[in-house]
């Protein structure tokens, strides 16, 4: 599916704020959203190290050494740009609201000046 095409998979109404400054909530759902892929990313290098070890392999020594390919590089960076998207999903969802209610806005001056 292209980019274009993507349904847009935002929750509609205003969000709940906990903080007097909006921008207090929106830190703390982008730390709770990092914190989250941290975690998982931590127990699952820690299993394939451990199935490594007991298979004879030192993964930890082989990680330090590793160096990516082009072909490695550029996943790690596909990847990286779906987690930034998935990391500032508020920020694109203020600016989403933002654009629809300028369209909005836009739309009904419209039709007031037609009518």
């Amino acid at each position: 599916m292209s980019a274009a095409n993507k349904p847009k998979r935002t929750v509609r109404g205003r969000r709940p704020q906990f903080h007097q400054d909006p921008a207090i909530d929106k830190l703390h759902g982008m730390l709770m959203a990092m914190a989250a892929e941290m975690s998982v990313l931590y127990e699952r290098i820690d299993t394939m190290e451990r199935v490594a070890e007991r298979r004879g392999v030192m993964l930890r020594d082989e990680l330090e050494k590793f160096t990516p390919d082009a072909d490695a590089a550029a996943t790690r960076e596909a990847w990286r740009q779906k987690f930034l998207e998935r990391l500032f999903y508020l920020y694109r969802e203020e600016v989403d609201d933002r654009q629809n209610q300028d369209s909005d806005a836009s739309y009904a001056a419209f039709l007031k000046e037609i009518s």
